[in-house]
């Protein structure tokens, strides 16, 4: 709730103020809804540094736009800006865990042959043959992300492919390339991990 000495203050002569560039007016909101936006973005987030990046841009983009746009209820407003930027920060977040789990995926089996030359060489040899017989475009966003250390958004620009579809050619390899790693080194998988 916000604080009582904000009720001789309508939202709708604030708005109108503000349309005029009035800073006094914005500094009013501000002060009214700071607080109340910071908790709810921190509800969904519990990271205070993000909350209040997030509040700061929403009232940053309100004083930049609020004469363009039309706003009839401030209060619902700020609140769907704060949950929208609250969702593209979920989106981000889930696209990098994906990347995580995607380099712990291909590096794990190095880790797993470690210290023996034949069996890392053998695995060098399945995955290079593996590539080779990859669909063209597979094969060029794969080569990108793990040969050449390009990130997604990178490979995206020069491949002029969506972000989705590259981080979707990127996962269909890895569940293949470990499905078949997995295959081969079955025995020798059991015994590592099983030593561990």
């Amino acid at each position: 709730m916000e604080n009582d000495k904000y009720a001789s203050h309508h939202d709708e002569s604030l708005l109108a103020r503000l349309r005029e560039g009035d800073l006094e007016a914005f500094n009013i909101l501000y002060d009214k809804y700071w607080s109340v936006l910071l908790d709810e973005s921190y509800k969904r987030l519990e990271d205070l540094a993000s909350c209040e990046e997030i509040v700061q841009d929403v009232f940053i983009e309100l004083w930049e736009h609020c004469s363009k746009r039309e706003i009839h209820n401030l209060r619902a407003y700020l609140f769907t800006c704060m949950k929208y930027k609250v969702f593209e920060i979920y989106k981000k977040n889930k696209r990098r865990n994906i990347l995580i789990e995607e380099k712990h995926q291909f590096y794990e089996w190095q880790e797993a042959v470690e210290g023996d030359q034949y069996a890392e060489k053998d695995l060098k040899s399945l995955i290079e043959q593996w590539v080779a017989n990859l669909p063209k475009k597979r094969k060029e966003i794969f080569k990108m992300r793990y040969l050449d250390g390009l990130t997604t958004k990178e490979i995206s620009d020069l491949t002029e492919t969506s972000q989705n579809t590259v981080q979707n050619h990127l996962s269909v390899s890895i569940q293949k390339l470990k499905k078949l790693v997995i295959q081969h080194f079955s025995i020798l998988l059991l015994i590592l991990f099983n030593c561990k």
